[in-house]
């Protein structure tokens, strides 16, 4: 039976595979994001448009209301100069729409590691969601935990156009789970659509296997016509000048280095148990194939 469905963050790479998922399963989708084109095009491709701040719990509750399910997560913002006060903003103004509403069915976006609760850099924000989403009475939440983005690996595009290589503070032969979003989206789709689970529960999301940034490099590398790129590992203080240099607030760059450090330590991500669950399909060759190697090509032309 279709449902109505709430998506929220529906512009980005996730939001947008899952909104085309759920329509094209005849749902009902409102997609909530900020005014952009991309959220225009949702709007042409059958979603009900609604923009406005995420900031904005009236706003919120508008969104969900009428809801019988949604899709909940808190975009990030690289620029904030307090990153984990954005997140607690956006979260807190999430959870009282939930509860203004009395939604009754949720999927989280979180991450893996959202279980700790310090040394995780970012993933600190939504790891005090989860326990937000988790104290309404009533919502039936899933939250998802996935690994590395696979597209984390667009970030070195530019690098490799102007040094020829690709870098950053994590070990070179560190195998990490990584993760296509087009997969995370299947899966949210897949609850969202399915049933309302009891109580609340977690599912990580490993990708198809472990990959070290080695092997990411060389991949990268055999799709872009470069069978020689190196990955060139840097110290913290220079991984953190590059991150200021690219835009991020020296907060999000204090951040990213702190869970960089506790996965070069493998006390995050690394030892998680693989299970068919949270297996996905995509393998790190058919990502750089089908979306690194076009967008590098169209970033060089």
């Amino acid at each position: 039976m279709p449902k109505k469905i709430t998506v929220l963050g529906a512009t980005g790479n996730i939001g947008t595979a899952l909104v085309h998922h759920l329509l094209g399963q005849g749902h009902h989708v409102t997609a909530v994001a900020r005014p952009s084109a991309r959220l225009d095009a949702l709007a042409q491709a059958g979603a009900t448009a609604q923009a406005g701040d995420l900031h904005d719990a009236a706003f919120l509750t508008d969104a969900l209301r009428g809801a019988e399910a949604a899709f909940l997560m808190i975009p990030p913002n690289m620029a904030a100069p307090d990153v984990l006060a954005h997140y607690q903003r956006i979260g807190e103004a999430t959870a009282q729409a939930v509860r203004a509403t009395g939604l009754k069915q949720a999927v989280n976006l979180s991450s893996n590691g959202a279980d700790l609760p310090a040394g995780t850099g970012p993933i600190l924000g939504v790891h005090h969601q989860e326990a937000r989403l988790n104290a309404i009475e009533g919502l039936a939440v899933v939250h998802l935990r996935p690994a590395y983005f696979m597209e984390n690996l667009l970030s070195s595009v530019g690098m490799i156009q102007h040094m020829g290589i690709t870098g950053g503070a994590m070990r070179p032969e560190l195998p990490l789970p990584m993760v296509a979003t087009k997969d995370i989206a299947a899966k949210a789709a897949e609850l969202l659509a399915g049933d309302r689970p009891a109580g609340h529960s977690v599912l990580n999301l490993l990708g198809p296997r472990n990959y070290s940034q080695q092997e990411a490099t060389a991949a990268i590398g055999q799709a872009i016509g470069r069978p020689e790129l190196p990955y060139v590992p840097f110290s913290y203080d220079d991984a953190q000048k590059g991150m200021v240099g690219a835009g991020l607030s020296e907060d999000m760059a204090r951040l990213y280095l702190e869970m960089t450090r506790s996965l070069n330590e493998e006390k995050l991500m690394v030892h998680e148990v693989r299970t068919a669950a949270s297996t996905t399909p995509t393998t790190l060759e058919e990502f750089v194939q089908t979306v690194f190697a076009p967008v590098f090509k169209a970033a060089t032309a």
